[in-house]
């Protein structure tokens, strides 16, 4: 009789595993507030939506893994990501995760997607329009849990650090700060709504999905489906869906 429920049991994880009902399921960090295009919050009646869940759900299917969506603050994922209680922080560049957890337990994906920064400020602060270097001795502000690029150098207390991007757009807008550095994927649509002008790129990431050290083992896996994706073109079209590039 043991062996029988034994074999029954063996048969039963055989035919959910074939029917996709026991994927192994990762937790993915996202931004309690929203990032369009980027991502977007869950309604009622809609799940989540954005480029970066696009990505990660086709990289699923290919995996046999399930994505989680969880929307917590940034400083929060971090956090949770150095004590493995998160599996997945999508779209980082290595350069931005250097503290000594992250750096020990951090491993990356194949890139999937190049963002340029650009330096968001308030026209009215200016009488010429400003270059680069004008900025260097400016008050700065960002978004906490973020990684300040060496721009931002001014005397930035934590009084300039704000939750949400829509709080760093007012604080700029009534001139609490000078400035704050955005990726142009996200800016370009809000700058006209606030009275606010960007550079030109000043920076250009890779951005990966980054993983706790525990997934090294799935890795090779969803860097294949990454590179099946870009040579398919389907990565290119996901991308330009979300630019608005689409035809």
């Amino acid at each position: 009789m043991r062996y029988f429920l034994y074999s029954v049991f063996i048969y039963f994880i055989f035919i959910c595993k074939a029917s996709g009902e026991l994927l192994d399921i990762l937790d993915v960090g996202l931004m309690a507030q929203g990032r369009p295009p980027y991502f977007s919050l869950p309604t009622a009646t809609e799940p989540a939506t954005g480029l970066y869940i696009d990505i990660l759900d086709e990289i699923g299917r290919e995996v046999g893994v399930k994505f989680r969506y969880r929307f917590i603050p940034q400083p929060r994922i971090r956090h949770l990501m150095n004590h493995y209680r998160i599996d997945v922080e999508p779209g980082i560049a290595e350069e931005w995760r250097l503290d000594s957890l992250e750096l020990k337990n951090s491993i990356y994906s194949h890139s999937f997607l190049t963002s340029s920064e650009a330096i968001v400020y308030n026209p009215h602060h200016f009488k010429t329009p400003p270059s680069k270097n004008t900025f260097n001795t400016l008050e700065p502000c960002s978004i906490l849990g973020f990684s300040d690029l060496d721009l931002e150098k001014g005397s930035q207390g934590e009084n300039n650090k704000v939750l949400t991007e829509m709080q760093l757009l007012k604080m700029i807008q009534h001139q609490r700060c000078d400035f704050a550095v955005f990726p142009e994927d996200v800016i370009k649509p809000k700058l006209h709504a606030f009275g606010l002008m960007a550079t030109k790129s000043i920076a250009v990431f890779d951005l990966k999905l980054r993983f706790t050290d525990r997934h090294s083992v799935l890795l090779p896996k969803i860097n294949k489906a990454i590179e099946k994706m870009v040579t398919t073109g389907l990565m290119n079209e996901m991308i330009n869906k979300y630019r608005g590039l689409s035809d």
